[in-house]
C-alpha cells in the first residue's frame, strides 16, 4: 500500500497542528534542562557535594545550540544512511531471489 501525496500533506498538517497545540500551551514557562534539575537534586540530597572538575571551556549559548544542532544533523545523516543502506541490501536480496525463480 503506497501513501499518495495528499495523504502526506494531510499527515504533515496534523503533525504540525498537534505540535503547535502541545508546545504552545507553555506561555511564560521557563525551560530548565536536565543538568540544572540534577544539580538541584544533588544539592538537596548532599549539600556538601563538590564536583570533581569544572569545564575547560563553556561556549556562548548561540554557539552551544549551533553545535547541538550540528550534532543532531550528523546523527540523523548517519542513521538515514544506515537505514537506506539496509533497505538497499534487502531490495537487492529480494531481486536476486526473484531472478533465481
Amino acid at each position: 500500500m503506497k501513501v499518495h501525496g495528499v495523504e502526506w500533506v494531510l499527515l504533515s498538517v496534523v503533525v504540525l497542528v498537534g505540535s503547535v497545540l502541545i508546545g504552545g500551551g507553555r506561555q511564560g514557562a521557563e525551560f530548565a534542562g536536565s543538568d540544572r534539575q540534577a544539580i538541584a537534586a544533588v544539592a538537596a540530597l548532599q549539600p556538601a557535594y563538590r564536583p570533581w572538575f569544572d569545564s575547560v571551556w563553556k561556549p556562548p549559548p548561540e554557539l552551544a545550540s549551533g553545535l547541538f544542532a550540528l550534532q543532531a544533523a550528523l546523527g540523523a545523516g548517519v542513521l538515514g544512511y544506515y537505514l537506506g543502506f539496509k533497505r538497499g541490501q534487502a531490495r537487492a536480496r529480494r531481486e536476486r531471489a526473484d531472478a533465481g525463480d
